[in-house]
């Protein structure tokens, strides 16, 4: 079942993620919407898993998932054991496991809001990617970096490329628990018109077309609040880009100013 281009995409992330330190344990989970004919081998009837809360409007999709207390560095050598393909069913009252490992990730239901959220609104938005980066999760902790704005300001001023590459910004919000639906219903709505979003104290959520680039964008802020605690290391706060460069930078690669 490695062959199957979905899955060794999510198990080349798991295993990149594992390596880099952001997923200690069995930390972060991915989901990635599917159409049942990429994926009609794996169609086998399985074990059900009620839902906390239902997504009627999710009926009848289908997702690769990571299972619940799966560690990310052991999918790449055994993804039947770490993923599940799962279908929503009972008019999204619960999933059924078609091939692989259940239950799901505790944090499906987040991942459920803001897949029902993107089938409404930004239906090329198909992966969702959860992980831990410890520079944007440090950010976070300290207070000036609670609220979006300059938390933005600062990640940009490191590096052109947040600007250029994440034009949206990061979303922030309040701390809420890992898991829960109250979680689901601020992210889905931190990501109606953005692509990634903070969970502070927590990790990162970044919404893409595919997994791989729901990672480069975690990759590109991860590196620039890397370079700001690096430069307040040293104890002096870093000078950064001004306005004018990261403007002209934005312009140059046709970023609009509504871009965020």
């Amino acid at each position: 079942m490695l062959d199957h281009p979905e899955i060794k995409r999510l198990a080349r992330v798991a295993d990149w993620l594992a390596r880099c330190g952001w997923a200690e344990a069995n930390a972060g989970n991915m989901s990635v919407r599917v159409s049942f004919e990429q994926v009609p081998t794996l169609y086998a009837p399985c074990e059900e898993y009620p839902l906390r809360h239902p997504f009627p409007t999710l009926n009848g999709t289908h997702y690769l998932v990571t299972a619940t207390k799966c560690r990310a560095r052991d999918v790449l050598q055994a993804p039947e054991a770490a993923i599940g393909f799962f279908e929503v069913i009972r008019n999204g009252a619960a999933v059924s496991c078609r091939w692989g490992a259940g239950p799901p990730t505790s944090e499906f239901p987040a991942h459920l809001s803001i897949h029902a959220m993107c089938l409404e609104s930004r239906p090329e938005m198909r992966a969702i990617l959860h992980t831990h980066p410890p520079h944007l999760i440090a950010m976070s902790h300290l207070e000036d970096f609670r609220d979006g704005d300059p938390l933005n300001k600062a990640l940009r001023m490191m590096h052109p490329e947040v600007g250029i590459r994440v034009p949206g910004g990061i979303s922030s919000m309040p701390y809420r628990i890992p898991g829960s639906m109250e979680l689901g219903q601020v992210t889905r709505d931190a990501l109606v018109d953005r692509n990634l979003a903070l969970w502070p104290m927590h990790g990162v959520v970044s919404l893409a077309p595919d997994l791989e680039q729901a990672l480069d964008q975690i990759e590109i802020v991860e590196k620039a609040a890397q370079l700001y605690l690096l430069a307040l290391s040293t104890g002096r706060k870093p000078t950064g880009l001004s306005d004018e460069q990261i403007r002209a930078s934005r312009e140059y690669w046709g970023i609009r100013d509504d871009a965020g």
